[in-house]
């Protein structure tokens, strides 16, 4: 008991700032729904639709750059200078790359929106919201390769404060946009989406300064002598990050393709998911924090050649994970009329979200229990078989099952919305326990080595 205690201390100092800085972007999120809420359901559902698309599309470039925190993270614990600056360098050359490709994707995304057979007010807004907020793809698909290496250093804390700096400059920038307050233009939903340009340009900009100026990595020198793309570090990323980006877009498939499949039923329906789905990715954020300072700790101690003290933060960190998840499930049962409350006055909107937040209560454990898997199997370099799973369960089961529930009334009660929402629950269930089921044969038959081998060639080019 005295080990796990010693470990959880460990693991909640670095992970916490990184479960923090995980909630105050979905802040910025439930800002945006908060105010657009306020401007009216229609406004709210438009942004809604608008934003699983951005989310869909963006993340899957940033998915990519995800890579670069364990890799740094495994680099930083065996005392590689040369290899960290080196990795943090051409992960900045990927994502760059990334950050041309989504705007340029999302922008055509929003020409595609406009395709489908939904209000034409609500398309309208979801369009204009979309090709305003493409203009912050770049700097938001680059932010993975500053922050994963900050993180994978340590600096969780500094990552924590400029989140949480841009979380609240946020705030006051959607009431002007919105509401058009100070001289500024009415913009309804979309002005949401120009108050997220400018703080994404802002944070992008701040973590650079901190890569450049905190005197914890200075003598890294992560920003001086810039070197020229290396082909080999920037494919051996790409490789390792692309099944991230894959499995990210295959789960939000399911969450953001269930948003846009829900708007289907009217703006009510649509407003109610947009309500519950924020409140229930709060604390997702949760375990997302803290499975990535498992990645992040765990990565250190194979870098340092600790095998068995980076599978003990494994089993520690989950285990601590799936205890925080517990306690959310009853808070969202006892608490889900207050916190639907929070997002909108429209009585038929609260109803039918607080119902959905009873199903997003049900999958706490299971949700959790998929993303520290996730995390885990990312320390040991395992990327490629979260989205083969996720295909499985997603795809071929709990997508079409949310489907005939919710459009064919495959089971009484379940029609609409919680039909989707309760393909969500069963997608969910699948993956964490195929999940664990890989990670315990993967680290069982690493035991037979001295090391967990990577695959990832870095050449340092020094």
């Amino acid at each position: 008991m005295a080990k796990f205690k010693s470990e959880i201390s460990a693991l909640v100092r670095l992970a916490l700032p990184v479960s923090l800085a995980q909630l105050a972007l979905v802040g910025m999120t439930a800002t945006d729904v908060l105010v657009a809420g306020n401007a009216g359901t229609v406004d709210l559902a438009g942004m809604n639709l608008g934003a699983n698309a951005w989310n869909m599309i963006v993340l899957f470039f940033m998915g990519i750059g995800f890579a670069t925190q364990p890799l740094v993270a495994k680099f930083f614990g065996a005392r590689d200078e040369r290899a960290v600056r080196h990795q943090f360098q051409q992960s900045l050359w990927l994502c760059f790359l990334l950050g041309i490709l989504a705007t340029l994707a999302v922008q055509g995304g929003a020409r595609l929106l406009l395709l489908l057979d939904f209000e034409a007010q609500m398309l309208r807004i979801a369009y204009e919201y979309m090709v305003a907020i493409s203009w912050c793809a770049l700097p938001l698909a680059m932010t993975p390769a500053v922050r994963g290496t900050l993180e994978g250093l340590n600096q969780t804390r500094s990552v924590l404060w400029v989140v949480l700096a841009a979380f609240l400059i946020n705030i006051p920038l959607d009431f002007i946009f919105v509401k058009g307050l100070y001289g500024f233009p009415k913009m309804g939903g979309v002005g949401c989406a120009w108050a997220t340009v400018i703080v994404v340009w802002v944070m992008f900009a701040a973590m650079l300064m901190v890569a450049q100026w905190h005197k914890s990595v200075t003598h890294l020198h992560l920003m001086k002598r810039l070197q020229m793309p290396d082909m080999t570090t920037i494919g051996s990323t790409f490789r390792l990050g692309l099944p991230i980006g894959f499995s990210i877009v295959i789960e939000l498939s399911m969450f953001c393709g269930a948003g846009i499949m829900i708007a289907a039923f009217g703006t009510v329906s649509a407003s109610a998911h947009a309500v519950a789905i924020t409140v229930a990715s709060m604390s997702f954020m949760l375990y997302m924090g803290l499975g990535q300072g498992v990645t992040i700790r765990a990565s250190q101690f194979l870098g340092a050649r600790q095998p068995d003290a980076a599978w003990y933060t494994v089993k520690a960190g989950t285990a601590f994970n799936l205890l925080v998840a517990a306690a959310m499930c009853l808070y969202f049962i006892f608490a889900a009329d207050i916190l639907v409350g929070l997002f909108s006055d429209d009585p038929e909107v609260l109803a039918l979200a607080v119902t959905l937040l009873y199903f997003g209560a049900a999958f706490q454990l299971a949700d959790c229990l998929q993303v520290a898997m996730m995390c885990g199997l990312r320390a040991y370099h395992d990327t490629a078989s979260p989205p083969r799973y996720q295909l499985f369960a997603f795809w071929v089961l709990g997508l079409p099952i949310g489907v005939g529930l919710a459009f064919y009334g495959w089971w009484p009660g379940l029609e609409g919305a919680k039909g989707l929402w309760f393909g969500m629950l069963l997608s969910l269930t699948i993956v964490g326990l195929l999940l664990l089921r890989r990670l315990l044969n993967m680290v069982a038959a690493s035991k037979t080595v001295a090391q967990p081998q990577s695959g990832i060639e870095c050449n340092t080019g020094l």
